[in-house]
């Protein structure tokens, strides 16, 4: 999840206290995490001090993703059309920051007794080796395979759950780890409070519950927790390996997340 011609974040400090300062803190992330240019001028505030807007990034990505597949299948579009331009739509949305960080992150730790230092030298050579392109082939095949199954507005409400959730997830590798480069985007995401962390969490995950609460309590329930079980395993999993995180595998727990996210609605109410 780097991307060198992006700013870096801000370096303030402290949480924005007025709804103009969260706004203009929104407009920031908005501005890094998607390909949307808005005018913000320098970035304010670090990551960690602006976390509780991950989850509705996220789910004005999966909206924009969810019309595209709900436009689609309603006008007789096959499922498997429309899961395509959605996945693609959102692939364009974020300029694939997140798959680069996957294929980043698989490519690192695909190989078999690597210490971690040359692990994280594979990770920083921007060209894709084998295990980076299986992961995206992988994870796009599931994503197709996924929203083929749905109608149009259940693919709609199941994109923006599992986007706003998979985004929030990005707030536990910041608390539980600590980055491994002293520069990047991961050093410049600074460390946030237990409290944002948490919250922010439960933000992704009660949006998603209600986003699916039509579809069934069960699922709407076990979907996101399940998601997000899986992003903070990856980040667990990931740190145990290379003794923190990376900007790049924060890019892939949020894949991780959303994927499973993904997989667990197609299993319970794809049908």
């Amino acid at each position: 999840m780097s991307s060198p011609n992006d700013p870096p974040f801000g370096s303030s400090g402290h949480r924005p206290s007025s709804f103009d300062e969260w706004l203009q803190a929104a407009k920031e992330q908005a501005t890094f995490f998607t390909g949307l240019k808005l005018d913000v001028g320098l970035p304010r505030w670090q990551l960690a001090d602006v976390l509780p807007v991950l989850p509705f990034i996220g789910a004005g990505i999966g909206l924009a993703a969810g019309l595209v597949f709900a436009i689609v299948r309603g006008i007789a579009g096959p499922g498997w059309l429309a899961a395509v331009l959605a996945v693609g739509a959102a692939v364009l949305i974020t300029r694939a920051l997140h798959e680069d960080g996957l294929a980043d992150t698989a490519d690192g730790l695909g190989p078999h007794a690597l210490e971690p230092a040359r692990r994280l030298e594979i990770m920083r050579d921007s060209r894709n080796g084998t295990f980076g392109v299986l992961a995206l082939a992988l994870s796009v095949l599931i994503k197709v395979a996924c929203l083929a199954q749905f109608s149009g507005a259940t693919g709609l409400v199941v994109l923006i759950g599992a986007h706003a959730v998979s985004r929030s997830v990005l707030a536990y590798p910041l608390l539980a780890y600590g980055p491994v480069h002293s520069d990047g985007l991961g050093a410049g995401a600074g460390k946030p409070t237990d409290n944002d962390v948490w919250l922010t969490i439960a933000l992704g995950a009660v949006l998603a519950f209600l986003l699916l609460l039509g579809k069934g309590f069960f699922a709407a329930l076990l979907t996101p927790l399940i998601a997000i079980g899986a992003g903070i395993y990856a980040a667990r999993w990931i740190a145990k390996r290379l003794g923190g995180y990376t900007g790049d595998t924060l890019g892939a727990v949020q894949q991780k997340a959303e994927i499973a996210f993904l997989v667990v609605a197609a299993l319970f109410i794809g049908r």
